[in-house]
């Protein structure tokens, strides 16, 4: 079985009879970006944005036995980030998991039964990002880029090549990059690489570090929201530009979501770049709208 398709850790963790038909199953796949195991349904592949349903559904006892072998035997040293919604497993590889909760007003305490697990598995994909770094060269890295899709299509993937591509080269520039989950920072260990990761950070507490005690010169961060407002706003004050992804499917919806259009106000990016797909290639399709179009059709209502 081919790691780069599933890996080793992965198949480890499963049934021996789940691993030995997922192994059949991505036999005609060079990569796959998901694997999703649901209790008493059939699981799915998630090749190049299409899901692939294969012949294996897994018992309610083996979920329960692959969750706890991802978590190495440790379920409480994992129930934090469970109670979020997902655990990081090392090397880039984000494990969504769900089931049934248990509440404590509005927090999650504890997850059990559990129904589903997602397994994202990171590529690394050089030839992407070029589009990206030119154009913080256009802003002469007076403001940021945000970067924006639906889930799925790579703005993760995305976000390391930018970041290798700023890091490395004659020109490189002194990144910081704020890995939350543990997946960003995958593939960025390169000797060469001018590169700070800092790893479980919370977004806004590292974007802050980023800016005032590592003297970054760009700062590049997955999935902003409100949290983190304050300090993106504090780091383009600082004169640091972030590279940042969000989820939208237009600039215009983009800069309507709660803290995002405080973000706008406030010019700390340059540019929106939506990215689609390009079949069969590494780079993706690109539209981007600088800040000054998408305020003058705001301004102008039509967004």
């Amino acid at each position: 079985m081919d790691d780069f398709v599933i890996p080793s850790r992965v198949l480890e963790a499963l049934p021996p009879r789940v691993s030995g038909e997922i192994g059949y199953a991505v036999r005609d796949f060079s990569r796959v970006e998901e694997l999703r195991l649901h209790a008493d349904r059939r699981a799915t592949l998630t090749v190049d944005g299409k899901n692939v349903f294969i012949a294996v559904s897994l018992t309610r006892a083996e979920m329960d036995s692959t969750l706890f072998s991802l978590c190495g035997g440790s379920l409480y040293a994992y129930n934090d980030t469970i109670c979020k919604g997902y655990l990081s497993i090392g090397d880039g590889i984000r494990v969504g998991v769900c089931g049934r909760a248990v509440t404590e007003g509005d927090r999650v305490r504890g997850v059990y039964e559990v129904t589903t697990i997602a397994v994202r598995i990171p590529h690394r994909h050089d030839g992407c990002g070029g589009r990206i770094c030119r154009l913080l060269d256009e802003l002469s890295y007076s403001a940021g880029v945000l970067i924006y899709s639906p889930p799925g299509v790579g703005k993760t993937t995305l976000l390391r090549a930018v970041a290798r591509r700023l890091a490395s080269g004659k020109s490189a520039r002194r990144v910081a990059v704020v890995d939350t989950r543990g997946e960003l920072g995958c593939f960025l260990d390169g000797a060469s690489l001018c590169v700070d990761v800092l790893s479980g950070y919370p977004k806004s507490a590292g974007i802050e570090i980023a800016a005032r005690t590592l003297g970054a010169e760009v700062i590049i961060c997955d999935e902003i929201g409100r949290d983190e407002v304050e300090a993106v706003r504090g780091a383009h004050n600082c004169g640091v530009p972030l590279i940042a992804s969000a989820h939208a499917d237009s600039a215009a919806r983009l800069i309507r979501r709660a803290g995002l259009d405080r973000l706008h106000e406030s010019a700390g990016f340059g540019a929106y770049v939506g990215i689609s797909r390009r079949g069969g290639e590494e780079d993706y399709e690109y539209a981007v709208d600088f800040w000054e179009d998408v305020e003058n059709a705001r301004a102008a209502c039509a967004f």
